[in-house]
C-alpha cells in the first residue's frame, strides 16, 4: 500500500471516529423505562451500547446490544442496527427499512423529518431554542426541538442524544401516550459523562409508580429458541402470578403458580421483545428477553 495513501487514510478514519455525535463503540447508555400493562405500569432500566459492523444492501451499520444487568456484563443483540453519516443517524431493526432519527446539522428555525422505527410514527421537528446543559465532560449544548401537531417539546444533547433514551428520539413529542422514556446516564470507556439530574444512579429497581423496590426477591430466565417457550426459575415454592406479555402490554400468557420453574409458550412469534412480570407478596417484578 502506498504510504501516502495509508496515512491519509488513517487521518480520515480518525476525523470520522471522532465526528461521530451517538455511533460510538467507546459510549454506552443506560435508560429507564415503563411498560403499560393491563394491571398498571412497571418499569425496568436497560443499558445501550453499538458495536460490530455489519453489511445490509451495501451499507455498514453496526449492531445495537442490549443489558438487562446493574453490572452491564450480559449482552445480547437487541435485533437492530445503526450507522451514523454527515452528522446523521440512521436506525433500523431487522427485516425493515431505516429510519432517520437525529440530524446534528441543523440551525434555529430548521425542520427535519423524523421517523424513527422506535416511536409512534414520522414527525416533523423544528430546532426551536439551543441552551447548554453541564456534563463531566464540560458544557454541551442541548436542543429543544418542537412540533406543530403536538404540545410537548423533544430534547436532544449534542453527543449523547435524546433525554428519553439514545434510540428513542421523537417519543418526547407524543404526549398523553401510555409508555415514559428516560435517559439516565452515558458513559464513554466506562467513565461517567452524563447523568440525569433528577436520578441519583445508573440503574433503577422500580416495580411501580412511586415505588422503588430493594432486591429481596428474583427470578431468572432462560429461552428456549426450538419450543419457543421461556423458562421461569423463581426458586421458591410461594404462591406468584407470572405473565408474558408483549412490548405493547397484551398478555399472551398468564399463570397462577407455586412450582419453583415454570414454562410459558410464546408461539410461533418472530424475533422481538417480550416481558416477564411475577407478582409476588403484592409487587411486581419484571424482565425483558429476547426471543428469536
Amino acid at each position: 500500500m502506498n504510504r501516502f495513501f495509508f496515512i491519509s487514510l488513517l487521518f480520515t478514519l480518525s476525523i470520522y471516529a471522532s465526528s461521530q455525535e451517538i455511533v460510538d463503540s467507546n459510549k454506552m447508555w443506560s435508560s429507564m423505562e415503563e411498560h403499560c400493562q393491563p394491571w398498571g405500569s412497571t418499569y425496568s432500566t436497560d443499558y445501550f451500547r453499538f458495536d460490530q459492523d455489519t453489511l445490509i444492501s451495501d451499507t455498514i451499520y453496526k449492531h445495537v446490544f442490549i443489558s438487562e444487568d446493574e453490572d452491564h456484563e450480559n449482552w445480547n443483540f437487541y435485533g437492530a442496527f445503526i450507522r451514523e453519516e454527515d452528522n446523521k443517524v440512521y436506525y433500523r431493526k431487522i427485516f425493515e427499512n431505516e429510519g432517520l432519527i437525529y440530524d446534528f446539522n441543523l440551525e434555529l428555525g430548521d425542520s427535519v423529518l423524523i421517523n424513527n422505527p422506535q416511536a409512534v410514527g414520522e414527525i416533523y421537528l423544528q430546532l426551536a431554542e439551543i441552551d447548554s446543559v453541564d456534563t463531566y465532560d464540560g458544557y454541551k449544548e442541548r436542543w429543544r426541538l418542537s412540533s406543530y401537531k403536538y404540545p410537548d417539546s423533544e430534547y436532544w444533547i449534542k453527543g449523547i442524544g435524546s433525554e428519553t433514551g439514545v434510540l428513542n428520539s421523537s417519543s418526547g413529542i407524543f404526549g398523553g401516550l401510555c409508555g415514559l422514556y428516560t435517559l439516565l446516564c452515558q458513559k464513554y470507556e466506562d467513565e461517567l459523562v452524563y447523568m440525569n439530574p433528577n436520578y441519583e444512579t445508573c440503574y433503577l429497581y422500580v416495580t411501580g409508580r412511586d415505588e422503588v423496590a430493594t432486591e429481596d426477591y428474583t427470578f431468572t430466565l432462560s429461552y428456549n429458541s426450538v419450543k419457543k417457550s421461556v423458562i421461569v426459575n423463581t426458586g421458591g415454592n410461594e404462591n406468584k402470578e407470572i405473565i408474558l406479555a408483549s412490548l405493547s402490554g397484551k398478555i399472551l400468557d398468564q399463570i397462577q403458580t407455586s412450582a419453583k420453574s415454570t414454562s410459558l409458550n410464546i408461539g410461533n412469534s418472530s424475533m422481538a421483545v417480550y416481558i416477564i412480570s411475577v407478582k409476588h407478596r403484592d409487587r411486581i417484578y419484571t424482565k425483558k428477553f429476547i426471543a428469536y
